[in-house]
């Protein structure tokens, strides 16, 4: 039998919600009070956590009502309490294996475990609603959702790269609908997903479709800011884990890696600048990564860059994301944007900011920048040698990405057949 009030009484709930939202202290009686965004619905300071007391609530999760710590991984996690099973689950991502069913101060305080992908039954509900959406998102009848990606700047390949979908809906659920038992909002749906788990979908409210105000519950036009403060653009699903790196499988054997504060500027900086570098995100400038479940994707990166947006809380996001190493250097968006997406989605060539930043803080390393100016150089020139020695000598490409330096060389009337030919003859090659 296991002893729940053991579970309960040595739990660190806010070191636990901590670890999946953003907490801000707003009351020091009584072992003090933190508020922040909740972690499954969002808003911005809905969740509170009285740590002294061991409890929490979210007004739109809980009602406003006062909840325990099995109660919070129950809901954060999709898991039932009621089934035997789960509510050992539950103990265990609490204490971090044990199950204890001796009284409360016989045991050591246990360790925060690491921050993990929702359970497997969640997963493939998530696999299923996603799949359902991507297959909408090309149906011709769904094109306004399909041109408002192209119109972000996003092309097709890369809107299929990333996975995205759209959540249709009807006349009688307006606001969204229940896909595989999962209620997903209508909109654009992004997924992320890392080592083939979906850590989260998040939802991008379309322009000029109605939607209902999170907070008050008041019927806006479109996304935005309510007049409560709301800020109704995104919107999750029941069981997400959030504080994930977006696009995390790009950080395989790269050596450089841009950080950036939404899914979009990532998209759009991996479309643009991803033969040079990893662009990925944490989702929001708020969330932190948990180093226990994500250092080993950082590890091997030479120079962090992080870039978020020309705002307060990007400011912050980026100034706290760069203290948590010092291979991880804060730099200012393009001049006259508010972040990358914008800049790109305005004509900007993220490739001319990215240049000289990268020239500046490491410039044994330029990989990326001298790979790109001496082979476009050499295919400029129709050089088919040198772009070969370059190819062959490690500067180009691995031999894994052969196929798309071709690809990019026939651009400049350099044909696959001429490199091979070339290649062939090369002595390093």
């Amino acid at each position: 039998m296991i002893d729940l009030e053991s579970v309960k009484s040595q739990a660190d709930l806010l070191a636990i919600a901590s670890r999946d939202t953003t907490l801000k202290k707003i009351a020091t009686s009584g072992g003090g009070e933190y508020a922040g965004p909740c972690p499954v619905c969002g808003g911005r300071d809905r969740f509170r956590v009285q740590p002294g007391a061991g409890r929490w609530l979210c007004r739109q999760c809980t009602g406003g009502k006062w909840r325990d710590v099995i109660a919070y991984i129950a809901l954060r996690d999709n898991l039932d309490p009621g089934q035997a099973c789960s509510l050992a689950e539950i103990c265990k991502r609490i204490t971090g294996g044990d199950l204890p069913n001796r009284p409360a101060g016989q045991l050591a305080p246990p360790p925060v475990p690491a921050y993990a992908p929702p359970a497997a039954d969640w997963q493939q509900a998530a696999k299923t609603a996603l799949a359902e959406c991507q297959a909408a998102l090309w149906d011709p009848k769904y094109h306004k959702a399909l041109d408002y990606l192209r119109q972000r700047g996003l092309t097709d390949a890369s809107i299929k790269r990333f996975g995205l979908g759209y959540c249709a809906t009807g006349k009688r659920d307006l606001f969204g609908r229940e896909i595989a038992g999962l209620y997903v909002p209508r909109g654009i749906v992004i997924p992320c997903q890392a080592a083939g788990e979906i850590w989260y979908l998040k939802i991008r409210l379309l322009p000029d479709v109605p939607v209902k105000c999170q907070e008050c519950q008041a019927v806006l036009p479109g996304p935005g800011r309510c007049s409560c403060g709301a800020d109704n653009r995104y919107r999750g699903i029941k069981g997400n884990r959030p504080a994930a790196i977006y696009n995390a499988d790009s950080l395989a054997g790269a050596d450089l890696a841009l950080f950036c504060e939404g899914e979009f500027d990532a998209m759009l900086a991996s479309q643009h600048l991803g033969d040079v570098l990893a662009c990925v995100t944490l989702g929001a400038a708020t969330n932190r990564p948990d180093l226990a479940s994500w250092g080993h994707y950082l590890i091997g990166l030479r120079v962090i860059l992080a870039a978020y947006d020309a705002d307060k809380a990007g400011s912050a996001g980026a100034a706290a994301l760069a203290g948590l190493s010092p291979r991880i250097t804060r730099i200012d968006p393009p001049e006259g944007a508010k972040d990358l997406a914008e800049f790109a989605q305005g004509g900007g060539d993220l490739w001319t900011w990215l240049k000289p930043i990268l020239a500046e803080i490491d410039p044994p390393g330029l990989t990326g920048a001298a790979l790109l100016d001496q082979a476009e150089a050499a295919s400029n020139r129709g050089d088919i040698s040198t772009f070969a020695r370059l190819w062959a000598a490690g500067m180009i490409a691995t031999e894994g990405e052969r196929d798309k330096w071709q690809s990019w060389a026939a651009d400049y009337g350099i044909t696959p057949a001429a490199i091979d030919s070339t290649l062939e003859r090369c002595s390093c090659a």
